[in-house]
């Protein structure tokens, strides 16, 4: 026998949903500004209808922001489809381009990760010149190629991505394969911007916070009207 569902649970349920929407479209516009970010979008599930409130998930947007030209060789975008992929202390994981240092050791790395190419690592000479990028990701420094960036694609474009704090993408367990040189388009010079739409997203968060004042005042009426009933069985009659 299904034991029966409190308002008050209810409406407490609901409210953490509620936070989790909040927090979940606040990062989102604390990253309109962060070059490459891509926006979480959050969903309901009702897992069980006596939870009374449905759960929520969360999906990365991986439509492509805006790109903008920079001029700076360490820049880099992708126009399109597709990672780039970095060695991290996690694992392989994905990245949308962004800005590229060079390290101690001469790797071509992204927030401190080193880049892969099809042949691993990504070394560039000791006294570098110049650096070229090409569209098909072919890496060339002072006119020699050194290797071809891997740019890679789940095979099935719904496929969900987890997105990390760090802004990397977790290909973990996603079945991927590598984009042919014809697909790819690389471009040196220039930045992906975050694909989250400030106005449409601080108007989800307002409506939000409304839907969270409700239900703040829905517990405190059924709160008030508990203790009323309880105050009010325990008199004689």
């Amino acid at each position: 026998m299904t034991a029966p569902v409190s308002g008050l649970g209810i409406a407490a349920s609901a409210i953490r949903s509620a936070e989790r929407r909040l927090e979940v479209v606040a990062n989102n516009l604390a990253n309109v500004s962060t070059d490459g970010f891509k926006a979480e979008r959050s969903f309901s599930q009702l897992l069980d209808a006596a939870q009374g409130a449905p759960v929520i998930t969360t999906r990365a947007d991986v439509r492509q922001g805006d790109l903008r030209e920079t001029g700076a060789p360490l820049d880099l975008a992708i126009d399109g489809e597709g990672f780039t992929v970095v060695n991290t202390p996690r694992g392989e994981r994905w990245v949308r381009g962004g800005t590229l240092t060079i390290d101690p050791g001469n790797r071509l790395t992204v927030s401190g990760a080193p880049l892969l190419g099809e042949h691993g690592t990504i070394t560039l000479p000791p006294a570098l010149q110049q650096l070229e990028i090409q569209p098909d990701g072919r890496v060339i420094a002072d006119g020699v190629l050194i290797d071809r960036l891997r740019v890679e694609l789940p095979v099935d474009r719904a496929a969900e991505l987890r997105h990390e704090p760090q802004g990397t993408f977790d290909p973990t367990g996603v079945a991927r394969r590598e984009t042919g040189p014809a697909e790819r388009k690389l471009r040196q010079g220039a930045l992906e911007a975050s694909n989250v739409e400030p106005v449409s997203t601080m108007v989800e968060m307002l409506g939000i916070q409304r839907h969270h004042a409700l239900l703040e005042r829905a517990i405190r009426v059924l709160d008030e009207a508990r203790e009323t009933a309880a105050s009010q069985l325990g008199k004689p009659v």
